[in-house]
């Protein structure tokens, strides 16, 4: 089956779509951005691009506007009229309690696949390191960190204090954010020049002036 990754850039997305490799047949990346070009902090998407020329795949942006449930699914028709019947994505569980929201956007419209779905976290993040992704943390909300993870790759260290905190440690539920460099699925790395970390007022988040 034709399938298209929704995607982040960071490490989840990503994982979704290596374990997804030899199921579906991945025919490109989808990423969601809102209409009016805000730029995310924790997922630039100059970077995503960079990452999609990295994988060797297309990505598409994809605006969406209010009212967000019927401009999804006018969107995910539209994804669907192109031959994607599949939409990958690497949400983890429920996020505030809420319903997962692209299964309700996608319903009668397009199969979702969720490879993470509920998956242990410390089974996640170990797995990052036994098939050697290069993950960044890219934004971080300080509440929940002594001292923000901002600017740590994800090694054995930092994915072992993240098992001891009281969060999600897969940052499920928003604590942290991240941007994957590598991947088995690349065919280069992408390198990052004169990165530094901003201290805004709730979070901490990383900028870069080069990458290639």
């Amino acid at each position: 089956m034709r399938a298209a990754v929704l995607w982040t850039g960071g490490k989840d997305s990503a994982l979704a779509f290596q374990v997804s490799l030899n199921v579906y047949d991945i025919r490109r990346l989808v990423c969601f951005v809102p209409s009016d070009g805000r730029q995310f902090l924790a997922h630039p998407t100059e970077l995503m691009e960079l990452q999609a020329q990295k994988i060797g795949i297309p990505i598409e942006f994809v605006p969406i506007s209010e009212p967000y449930k019927q401009s999804y699914r006018r969107q995910i028709e539209a994804i669907r009229d192109t031959g994607i019947e599949v939409l990958i994505t690497g949400d983890i569980s429920t996020v505030g309690g809420m319903p997962n929201w692209i299964d309700e956007v996608a319903e009668g419209l397009a199969e979702v696949h969720k490879p993470l779905w509920e998956l242990d976290r410390h089974a996640i993040l170990d797995t990052l390191i036994s098939n050697k992704f290069k993950v960044l943390c890219s934004l971080a909300y300080k509440k929940h960190f002594h001292r923000t993870i901002v600017g740590r790759y994800f090694d054995a260290e930092l994915i072992s204090e993240l098992k001891q905190l009281p969060i999600d440690a897969c940052g499920e539920q928003g604590e942290y954010h991240t941007w994957v460099l590598d991947a088995p699925f690349f065919k280069a790395p992408v390198q990052l020049g004169n990165i530094r970390v901003i201290d805004a007022d709730e979070y901490c988040y990383l900028t870069y002036e080069q990458a290639i």
